[in-house]
């Protein structure tokens, strides 16, 4: 009796593991796109600002073309958040970004397992993820697609249909498969994870680039957004 007890226990404890194991795993992916852009090509000291609305708070983007300061800082980048219920704005970005001949776009995804709200900034050749912790009250650069190899130019984001974050590259035409990596929030570590997508054979490819297709001063700058403490 003892013994059917016990596996009996043993069966109950494997179901609620797999259950919970499962819905763990269901949970893993919340990711949903809130804005997308497009290309932002801005005359001189023309301006580009939306303010964006969810359950978890507000966001307002202001991004403009400042002809009065150098290449390095030709764009000056604002973004604003506001918790819901209450009035005020808070400033949480204030930086500058470096001329960019192909202009600039910005999608903004929220994960709504945690209520982080993070802002994909795409300079055609090169995109980088920030994240506002709504906790810390901090924004973070959690992606550089400088730091993923990919022998393709143009790196892109988007949610996967599992709800993680993807983070491509493809070439202007579209004719060669992309590179691809999935990314996706690590609790335990509070940052992001990545997972490589990519067929063995990309490890072994050389890395070029089409000059006239995207600017190669923006892959090569130091960064393309330089905040200001």
């Amino acid at each position: 009796m003892k013994k059917q007890l016990l596996g009996l226990a043993l069966t109950l404890l494997v179901a609620v593991s797999m259950l919970l194991g499962g819905a763990l795993q269901a949970e893993a992916g919340n990711f949903v796109q809130v804005a997308d852009t497009g290309v932002l090509k801005l005359k001189a000291n023309g301006k580009w600002e939306k303010e964006y609305r969810s359950k978890m708070g507000d966001v307002k983007i202001r991004f403009r073309n400042v002809l009065n300061f150098n290449d390095n800082k030709r764009y000056h980048l604002l973004i604003w958040w506001r918790d819901p219920g209450t009035d005020k704005y808070i400033r949480v970005a204030d930086g500058y970004s470096p001329k960019n001949k192909f202009g600039y776009g910005f999608k903004v995804f929220r994960d709504n397992r945690t209520g982080r709200v993070f802002f994909a900034m795409d300079a055609h050749g090169r995109l980088v993820l920030y994240g506002y912790d709504t906790f810390a009250r901090k924004l973070e650069m959690y992606v550089d697609s400088n730091n993923y190899y990919s022998p393709l130019p143009l790196p892109s984001m988007l949610v996967r249909p599992d709800g993680d974050l993807e983070l491509r590259f493809d070439n202007v035409n579209g004719t060669v498969n992309p590179t691809r990596y999935r990314l996706f929030w690590d609790a335990g570590s509070n940052w992001f994870g990545y997972e490589d997508l990519n067929a063995k054979a990309y490890s072994g490819a050389s890395a070029t680039y089409d000059d006239s297709v995207y600017d190669t001063s923006v892959r090569n700058a130091p960064t393309i957004y330089e905040g200001v403490d």
